[in-house]
């Protein structure tokens, strides 16, 4: 059975990784669609090259490439076979700043707090 992927959606009601996609040439939203199919389809079995692990936290990254640009979606497994879409970066460094994973984690732990 597919999980479902569900997009963060902060007090407001604004939803940044969606935002995030749909700012990004038509190319690239497709094959960000293709690898969010995969995950769907793979769940948490699907594993490198497009997920892996970021440390203790539960957090997981996508990881897309499209061309020469390189696409990172912070994301969790949550209850009911959800994977909820937390951050989203087109990646220009080899090391992830440390302000991205904490925004993640922080969304992870408001999406929990409000479920």
């Amino acid at each position: 059975m597919d999980w479902h992927v569900v997009f963060y959606m902060d007090k407001r009601g604004n939803e940044p990784v969606k935002d995030f996609i749909l700012g990004q040439s038509n190319g690239a939203i497709a094959e960000i669609i293709h690898v969010l199919r995969l995950l769907r389809e793979f769940n948490i079995a699907l594993g490198m090259p497009y997920v892996d692990k970021m440390g203790q936290s539960g957090i997981r990254e996508l990881r897309i490439k499209h061309g020469s640009d390189i696409y990172r979606i912070y994301f969790f497994a949550h209850t009911g076979r959800k994977f909820v879409l937390l951050h989203a970066i087109k990646k220009k460094r080899n090391k992830i700043p440390e302000n991205d994973m904490c925004l993640a984690i922080d969304r992870m732990n408001d999406y929990k707090a409000r479920c």
